[in-house]
């Protein structure tokens, strides 16, 4: 049983797993929301939570493969949630801090090798300095014999940092580097975290005879086996594709019609020329008296 959680009218899925079952195992794909926890700032690629179209809940619940519950429940009070909360928010940030000091860790491997050109364009530096300090002197320095060195073999050889200077580094990183909780991220409760029993809440949808239309016609294409998203953007109702939406392109615009309802010839070659240009085929998706859902395809085949 998935929890589907109700908020401000807006139905969302915050289980990863829950998720997941829902694309691969019932072909619901939803809308990611949510912004990635290392990647904030960024729209490109969204996380959780998962908004469902109310056609894939009104489904979910019609086939008894979900469960309504309030998404609106108000935080716990009393001594013992503030103390789990403290815990499980302390829990967090020594976790976050071991993954900071992995990543710095790796960043200094990664960069090692700008480090020891670095450190080795500052010593021929010094030497070149020294030497020009003491040109006066007609006998051999130290400083001469060590630029004598790097011109030799500074250019043959590529610097590297040594075990022993790897090492420091390191113990220098962990040493000096500090971390601040309040720059952390924090984990908000999005989900029921205790074994208590939490009661389903009723769904009121459809309301209309078109929202009725078009639970029905979703619920008729997901049966014959189609994956289904919102069609806004090409102008219907559902995009269907015949298999994952990130393995395929969509087939169809359906766009939901009552059968009674009168169609201009010019909405009919406005959704035909649409289907077209975008490389679809126009499903107008109505109801039969009897019960069933009739579809007829609109297809530009243009004029000699």
């Amino acid at each position: 049983m998935i929890d589907l959680y109700l908020c401000h009218g807006h139905v969302y899925v915050w289980n990863a797993s829950a998720a997941c079952d829902l694309r691969e195992r019932h072909r619901i794909v939803g809308t990611f929301v949510g912004a990635l926890p290392r990647l904030p700032r960024q729209n490109v690629r969204l996380g959780r939570p998962l908004q469902l179209m109310p056609e894939e809940t009104t489904l979910l619940l019609n086939k008894g493969m979900a469960r309504l519950l309030d998404g609106n429940i108000p935080p716990k009070t009393g001594e013992d949630a503030a103390q789990a909360i403290t815990e499980h928010r302390q829990q967090s940030f020594r976790e976050q801090a071991e993954i900071c000091k992995s990543d710095r860790k790796r960043k200094l491997h990664e960069m090692a090798s700008v480090i020891a050109k670095g450190r080795a364009a500052k010593r021929k530096k010094l030497a070149q300095k020294e030497k020009a300090d003491d040109e006066s002197s007609s006998s051999v320095s130290t400083s001469d014999v060590i630029s004598s060195l790097l011109d030799q073999h500074g250019e043959e050889e590529e610097p590297r940092l040594s075990v022993e200077e790897m090492e420091e580094l390191e113990a220098k990183l962990e040493k000096t580097t500090g971390y601040n909780e309040q720059a952390f991220l924090v984990q908000i409760m999005t989900e029921q975290d205790s074994e208590e029993t939490q009661e389903t809440i009723p769904w009121n949808y459809p309301t209309t005879d078109t929202e009725a239309l078009r639970c029905r016609v979703f619920q008729d294409l997901w049966e014959k086996g189609y994956f289904l998203t919102s069609g806004g953007k090409f102008g219907g109702d559902f995009l269907v594709y015949p298999g994952d939406p990130f393995r395929y392109h969509s087939f169809y615009i359906a766009v939901c019609r009552p059968r009674t309802e009168n169609m201009e010839a010019l909405d009919i070659v406005r959704l035909g020329r649409l289907g077209s240009n975008v490389k679809k085929t126009v499903l107008l998706c109505s109801e039969s008296e009897d019960g069933e859902i009739n579809y007829t395809s609109l297809q530009w085949t243009g004029m000699n």
